[in-house]
């Protein structure tokens, strides 16, 4: 935070200015409804948000008469100053002022913009306005949260199918969609919405897309079922099922590659952040694959699994582990090969046939 708001000052010479976080989704009504806030507020507006539990954020402490006195980073849980969560929409009455104080705070790296807006408080004497918020939040911490943000953009978009598409009097288009120019969609595909589907993208024969977003240029390829999950650009599948998963741009998966995204126990799925396991907070979550990761014919993922950037995985491989980046996973077998000592016969399989009905 603190590094990214002193690059921007080398560029923006204005007093009034907001500060924002693009890990932090909020409505769009938010912005201007702060900014008014602003203009009667002496220093500023900072957006507070109220938590009904812990979240490793910044905590405001705020007077009676609605001023924030303090705010504290990551204070632990059981420790927080309140229940309001600092939510990176911070408008500055007088930019240049908060910058002396950001440009003096040294110490670690973590907090540094949290403790300069204390010093900026109770050094500078500012007063700065809370607003209260109780709108939409989704802050991307984890990787899991990024389907959090892709639900709440698809249930707010406006249903639009571009003229330039080109879509199969035989396909089923159900729901809230978005079709970008050049589409293609084949016979006999369905997409039930809420779907978003980027521009040249191909959905294919037999084809299900339901509740899941997609960038440019992906192919969706034949009988290959999307659900629930987001993929960014030039993302190639046939034949596979994923579901509840996050997969980057250049990525191909294989003929009859499958996502797990359930476990058997039904319980919460956990990944591994930073060689600690972490709830993802819900039972059904499947797998993470970095850029330019190829996924080979009948290979599948447990759930929660992460494939690292330009990491090939061969055929057949079950990915119970995390994979780093730039590995190439491949199953070690052997094959026991012997004399045939059986023959079929056509007229056994002509009673089969018979039965047939």
């Amino acid at each position: 935070m603190a590094g990214g708001v002193l690059a921007g000052a080398e560029a923006i010479k204005h007093k009034n200015i907001m500060v924002l976080s693009t890990n932090d989704v909020v409505d769009n009504e938010l912005f201007e409804k702060t900014i008014q806030t602003a203009k009667d507020a002496e220093s500023g507006v900072i957006v507070g948000k109220t938590v009904e539990t812990y979240f490793p954020g910044g905590y405001l402490s705020v007077s009676k008469g609605g001023l924030i006195t303090d705010i504290v980073e990551k204070p632990g849980e059981g420790k927080e100053p309140s229940n309001l969560v600092n939510i990176v929409v911070h408008v500055y009455n007088d930019f240049p002022k908060f910058l002396t104080y950001l440009q003096k705070t040294k110490g670690k790296v973590e907090g540094r913009y949290e403790r300069a807006i204390s010093d900026y408080i109770k050094k500078g004497k500012a007063q700065i306005k809370v607003l209260k918020y109780d709108g939409f939040w989704q802050p991307i911490k984890f990787p899991w949260d990024i389907l959090k943000v892709m639900k709440y953009f698809l249930e707010n978009q406006e249903p639009k199918i571009d003229r330039s598409a080109e879509i199969s009097k035989q396909a089923i288009i159900r729901g809230d969609v978005v079709i970008g120019p050049n589409v293609k969609v084949f016979e006999n595909a369905i997409i039930h919405g809420p779907v978003y589907i980027g521009e040249g993208s191909i959905v294919a024969n037999n084809a299900l897309v339901r509740n899941s977003m997609m960038g440019k240029n992906c192919v969706i390829g034949f009988s290959t079922e999307i659900a629930r999950s987001y993929l960014n650009h030039d993302v190639w599948t046939h034949t596979n099922y994923v579901g509840d998963s996050i997969v980057d741009s250049n990525v191909s998966f294989g003929s009859g590659a499958v996502v797990g995204n359930l476990r058997f126990d039904e319980e919460n799925v956990k990944t591994t952040i930073k060689g600690k396991r972490e709830d993802t907070g819900t039972n059904k979550f499947g797998v993470i694959v970095g850029k330019g990761a190829r996924l080979g014919i009948n290979s599948s993922t447990n759930p929660g699994v992460k494939i690292g950037q330009d990491t090939f995985v061969g055929a057949n491989v079950l990915v119970e582990k995390d994979i780093p980046g730039g590995k190439l996973v491949l199953l070690d077998q052997k094959l026991k090969i012997v004399k045939n000592q059986k023959t079929t016969s056509m007229e056994v399989r002509g009673e089969m046939k018979k039965k047939l009905k």
